[in-house]
């Protein structure tokens, strides 16, 4: 009987990764510690995802009822790795339900946690109602359908999109200096849907610079400026607050290309968040004794394997965001490629 992979996350790359497995007709076990599968898109109900524009339902949804249909696949839900020992190919496994499994090799695809924006006290988030995540946005499109500011659920005249919040910090320390490669680009989308749902109202993007990777600078930095209107302002936020006497915000900040202070009075602000290494993430290197970066915690691929999947412990891949900030489409092809990985592994050593 051939032996199982057992592969930890059920977002877009452990799906991936499970699915490959299951097609190539290995068993697998997929434990996911939500209670549906799909991770933070699908858990968090993001909108729309870039770079396609199409919903998580479109993107991940197909990966979602292929695993769940496959028998080779056991998908056990609220589940966590609570414990390993054993090198590969016979891992023994400890679950939080209590099961206890042999596992010839791991996938981990435990993703990512966004940044608390409550840390950054000088934004004012927690504190002013009209102070959101971009989280909170695509939530407000998603479960509601419309643009409101949550002080009095008018519509804003006047929206900031404030960048880099948590990422490219340093004063968060090392932990928060890397950037998050998604929040320049969804910031264009998001930007460019208000404006095309609600054409009077004014929107605002404030960065350090603009990081719209390869195919990505025209639909999410060009075409919001050129086609939506859309305006951009590249300065250092040093603080937001409320004036209660017209009851709208104030956004201070430095305009780094004029070179002079300002304070512009908005309805709505929102903070595009960075992205950090996933509780799930930090517990299951620390069970599985994977090498993690120094400075941002996300785990890091053996420094000898050629592969930014193979981890620096034989038998064990990784996969997707817990590696770092990553996209859907990126991630998806990561897991399959893990999951192509563990196979090869498992082959390698059953024909030994």
């Amino acid at each position: 009987m051939a032996k199982s992979v057992l592969v930890v996350g059920g977002g877009p790359a452990g799906l991936a990764a499970a699915r490959t497995l299951g097609k190539l007709g290995i068993p697998t076990i997929l434990v996911e510690k939500e209670q549906k599968l799909g991770g933070r898109p699908v858990i968090e109900d993001y909108h729309t995802l870039i770079p396609r524009k199409m919903t998580p339902q479109q993107v991940i949804g197909p990966f979602i009822e292929e695993v769940q249909n496959n028998p080779n696949i056991d998908v056990k839900l609220g589940v966590e790795l609570e414990a390993c020992e054993g090198e590969a190919p016979n891992f023994k496994v400890k679950l939080s339900n209590g099961e206890e499994h042999e596992v010839a090799a791991i996938v981990v695809a435990t993703g990512f946690q966004h940044f608390d924006a409550k840390r950054k006290g000088e934004l004012g988030y927690g504190i002013y109602p009209d102070v959101i995540t971009n989280l909170e946005l695509e939530q407000m499109f998603s479960r509601e359908g419309k643009l409101y500011r949550p002080s009095n659920g008018q519509l804003p005249k006047r929206v900031a999109f404030v960048f880099c919040v948590g990422s490219r910090d340093r004063q968060l320390g090392v932990t928060n200096v890397h950037c998050c490669r998604y929040g320049c680009a969804l910031s264009g989308l998001q930007g460019t849907e208000i404006r095309e749902h609600y054409p009077e109202v004014d929107v605002f993007c404030y960065y350090m610079d603009v990081r719209t990777y390869g195919t990505w600078e025209y639909p999410f930095y060009w075409a919001p400026q050129e086609k939506h209107g859309v305006r951009y302002v590249r300065g250092r936020i040093a603080e937001i607050t409320y004036n209660p006497q017209d009851g709208r915000l104030r956004v201070k900040h430095e305009d780094t290309i004029v070179q002079r202070p300002a304070e512009v009075p908005m309805d709505l602000v929102v903070l595009v968040l960075g992205m950090e290494p996933s509780e799930g993430t930090k517990k299951v290197a620390k069970i599985l004794g994977l090498a993690q970066d120094p400075d941002s915690q996300f785990l890091v691929p053996a420094e000898d394997a050629g592969s930014n999947i193979i981890s620096n412990k034989p038998g064990v891949f990784i996969a997707g965001a817990c590696k770092g900030p990553i996209d859907i489409e990126s991630s998806l092809s990561e897991g399959e490629a893990a999951g192509a990985e563990a196979a090869t592994f498992i082959g390698a050593k059953v024909s030994a």
